[in-house]
């Protein structure tokens, strides 16, 4: 009986998985802008992934979180309550390493304070991350953050209580094999919730993956692709019987159509008279189908 879990009747939350679903798909847009904001400091291109969110206690996140961190306490109009995001202080002290020639292998002392230095790298990712943040929320919803605190440890940052249920968005970053480190932005439940109808709108693609170069390289190579076109004289009509006693010999007549249709696939594509040019047999359009054509 040691994995009982006491449950408060009333706070279950049996739309929470559709919730989470729509931030998932907001934490794959931001996870790629994350990436191109630490790559400049640490030099590399850093792997990003963007995990799935997660709806848990303060307490339990709480207790996954290390004494000595980096947490930047927000408030996030029109979100309720407060948004905290917290990164890993093994990551700050390694980007400062980083950003000024290191390789990022220093070994780190026991501490319980950032440098001068760190805190201005904290406050320089944070602002740059929640900016990011309000860029990829732009088409659900406008946000307006505001710095309320930072501190070093979660236990200084008594922004909820541990029965409070809290959303979890984690991405996981590293710059080399041996280096993984969590960012999360942890919001309240109940910020969420008020804003659960606009996570079901369908979100537009993120015009900053588009690449204009590769584009038109594509669209290049599609203009070369050739592809088979016909078109259909006449569709004369024979019975069953008919068929069965044709022979070598036999005439069919047929009546050829003023308009001709131009068939790409199975779309016509355009209408056409039969002619001749240059001695051979030739096609001359005569109208662009532009929709459906029968």
């Amino acid at each position: 009986m040691d994995d009982v879990q006491t449950y408060a009747f009333g706070r279950g939350e049996s739309q929470a998985p559709m919730m989470l679903s729509g931030l998932d798909r907001l934490g794959e847009k931001l996870g790629r802008r994350v990436r191109a904001l630490v790559e400049p400091i640490c030099g590399v291109r850093p792997q990003v992934e963007a995990q799935d969110a997660q709806l848990l206690d303060f307490a339990a996140w709480s207790a996954q979180v290390p004494a000595f961190t980096s947490i930047s306490i927000y408030r996030i109009s029109p979100l309720k309550g407060q948004v905290l995001l917290r990164m890993d202080a093994a990551m700050i002290s390694t980007l400062v390493d980083c950003f000024y020639g290191g390789i990022g292998n220093r070994p780190l002392p026991p501490r319980g304070e950032f440098t001068p230095t760190e805190d201005r790298l904290i406050a320089r990712l944070s602002e740059s991350l929640l900016a990011r943040l309000v860029e990829t929320w732009a088409d659900i919803l406008p946000l307006d953050p505001a710095l309320i605190m930072r501190e070093t440890g979660v236990g200084f940052a008594a922004s909820a209580q541990p029965g409070d249920q809290m959303v979890v968005q984690r991405f996981m970053i590293s710059i080399t094999r041996d280096q993984l480190w969590p960012v999360d932005l942890v919001f309240p439940l109940a910020a969420l919730r008020a804003v659960e109808p606009l996570m079901g709108t369908k979100l537009p693609a993120d015009d900053e993956q588009s690449d204009p170069v590769w584009q038109a390289r594509i669209a290049r190579r599609m203009r070369d692709i050739r592809l088979p076109a016909r078109t259909v004289l006449a569709r004369p009509n024979l019975s069953l019987a008919e068929l069965m006693q044709l022979k070598v010999g036999d005439v069919i007549p047929v009546t050829i159509g003023r308009s001709l249709p131009l068939i790409v696939g199975n779309r016509i594509v355009a209408r056409g008279s039969i002619g001749e040019q240059d001695g051979r047999a030739a096609f001359q359009i005569e109208k662009i189908v532009q929709g459906p054509d029968q």
